[in-house]
């Protein structure tokens, strides 16, 4: 398959010529039966599914992540979001009958979901593939048109998408789009649509809620995360060291729900941190095809500048660092990074990494590790370590972040009926569960007047004060 090269940018006018191609095209998609819409967003899965090696391929070459990884996450991840939509969309979209007052029993009222038009989606340079078509599956689903804007980091993958789905045959030209460019373009298209979606930073975030704000469309963010892990005394060290090594150097540490602080017990500390610099000994990193190889490299050239600026202000206010060595600057290669003795003022602990750095620090007491925790613009993902769940569970309740979890860590996403998403300046909105399926529908309140034909509504004029007591009167007894 022959990529074409995309463009370093597109004018606002180039932008609504896409989007008025995918207006028409999403006029003939809505009139398609639900049905007909998921058998042909499979379809189209299943091509991909043919064109998997190349895709890995080109992923790889963007990106550098382990096939593992792309394999496991990307694949797998997007296997059971098309499952679940696909599998409850019937369930999830069809009309809903709604009560209604006794005496309004000749009348009958539904909701129905009606597609928004067309969807922008601002996806990330971290998961170009899972996050681009986890995305745009239920919007497609629920009728709409796509224009999906991806990195320019990461562009190939989104166009290799766009040309499977033109082979496909399975929507009308122009339903699914991909606009590459710079942020310019990524302005364009939330200047053009009728709702758009964006995984990023919380600096550009905002400004994409500005624009959408501006236009009065709905905005459904996924931004920037600083997941506390809460290591009690009565842990599972094991389990809760591998947990931490997995956490913060997945994905080289570019995971928006990875872990960026580990606060644990005083207690506890010394072994803790014993066992996750052992367990950090052997990953296995490079550059390798194969599945040799834990963590690869960075993806994001100015990602490394502030890196190497977390670690040297750590270093700076008496952290003791193990690893975090520039192993390749050309190829962003970078080893993990563990930081011992951290303090809650340093820039590693208050501002996103987003990198293959684990900062460590004891506490003396679970008021503590839940006040730190909670130190934070953001509150995206949180998690408790304990033998005894009941009080773990208890704990999460305290905790500022939209997803929480116990002796485990960043599973949410796979859990397609869990709501994700965060508290704070991590974002707002919801993917998934069946909320994140009627987000792109307008809910349209039906109400049908069924019997009789003839007479007028006691409401209507004329006005007196017998109908005035009369509708009290029904009013309260309803």
């Amino acid at each position: 398959m022959t990529l074409s090269s995309p463009p370093t940018s597109l004018t606002v006018e180039q932008v609504q010529d896409r989007v008025s191609l995918a207006r028409e095209a999403q006029a003939q998609w809505m009139r398609c039966s639900l049905t007909q819409r998921v058998r042909r967003v499979r379809r189209f899965w299943a091509e991909v599914r043919k064109k998997r090696e190349d895709l890995i391929q080109v992923i790889r070459e963007e990106t550098g992540k382990p096939r593992f990884e792309i394999e496991a996450m990307e694949f797998g991840g997007l296997e059971l979001i098309l499952s679940y939509f696909t599998s409850h969309a019937h369930r999830i979209l069809k009309d809903r009958a709604t009560s209604r007052p006794w005496f309004l029993i000749n009348k009958r009222t539904y909701v129905r979901h009606v597609p928004r038009g067309v969807i922008g989606i601002v996806a990330p340079w971290n998961f170009p593939l899972l996050i681009a078509l986890g995305d745009s599956i239920p919007a497609l689903l629920s009728g709409n048109a796509v224009i999906l804007k991806p990195s320019e980091w990461t562009p190939r993958t989104a166009l290799f998408l766009q040309e499977v789905a033109t082979a496909s045959g399975q929507f009308p030209k122009g339903l699914f789009q991909v606009l590459a460019g710079d942020g310019a373009t990524g302005a364009a298209v939330v200047s053009c649509v009728d709702m758009v979606l964006f995984t990023g930073s919380t600096r550009s975030g905002k400004k994409v809620a500005a624009a959408a704000a501006e236009r009065l469309i709905p905005a459904v963010l996924e931004l920037g995360g600083k997941h506390p892990m809460i290591v009690l005394k009565d842990a599972p060290i094991e389990r809760a060291a591998k947990a931490a090594v997995w956490g913060c150097f997945a994905n080289c540490g570019q995971l928006c729900v990875g872990v960026e602080r580990v606060f644990v017990a005083e207690s506890l500390y010394p072994a803790f941190s014993e066992a996750v610099l052992e367990e950090t000994k052997k990953i296995r990193q490079g550059l390798g095809d194969g599945y040799g190889t834990d963590v690869s490299r960075l993806i994001f050239p100015n990602q490394l500048e502030v890196i190497t600026g977390h670690l040297q202000d750590a270093r700076d206010r008496g952290a003791r660092i193990v690893g975090g060595e520039l192993l390749d600057s050309e190829k962003l290669l970078m080893a993990p990074a563990v930081v011992l003795d951290a303090k809650p003022d340093m820039r590693l602990m208050q501002e996103e990494t987003f990198g293959p750095v684990m900062p460590v620090m004891p506490v003396r007491s679970v008021e503590e590790a839940v006040q730190l925790a909670n130190d934070t613009p953001y509150g995206l993902a949180a998690s408790v370590w304990s033998r005894d769940v009941a009080r773990a569970e208890a704990l999460t309740a305290h905790l500022e972040a939209g997803l929480v979890s116990v002796n485990d860590l960043s599973s949410h996403y796979v859990v397609c009926s869990l709501p994700f998403g965060g508290m704070k300046e991590s974002g707002l909105g919801r993917r998934h569960s069946d909320e994140g399926l009627r987000m792109f529908c307008h809910q349209q309140s039906v109400l049908i007047h069924e019997w009789p034909s003839r007479w007028a509504e006691p409401w209507w004029f004329p006005y007196d004060r017998i109908k005035s007591r009369g509708i009290s009167w029904l009013a309260r007894l309803a």
